[in-house]
């Protein structure tokens, strides 16, 4: 459920900074860069996760790969597959 959950929020979190970008400058909005950032953000946001997983959890670092990997490259593919659709 966790997994989803951050699989969601980040999906959110990209829609919030395109539209952020969108808001303060439309020449913005029309580039790659509220994807990188987001991309960026994003790659802070699942290592602190992974973090959390190995810290606090225990689970291993091998344990935590695939939820890494699932939670960083679902939201990432799913912004990238958009952005590709709506920019000509």
């Amino acid at each position: 459920m966790r997994t989803l959950l951050f699989i969601f929020g980040g999906i959110i979190l990209w829609a919030v900074i395109t539209g952020l970008a969108k808001f303060f400058s439309n020449q913005a909005s029309r580039g790659w860069m509220p994807t990188v950032i987001f991309a960026a953000i994003w790659l802070l946001v699942t290592g602190w996760n992974v973090w959390v997983g190995m810290t606090q959890a225990g689970y291993t670092f091998m344990e935590e790969l695939p939820i890494f990997l699932l939670t960083y490259s679902l939201p990432l593919a799913t912004a990238v597959a958009i952005k590709r659709k709506i920019t000509p």
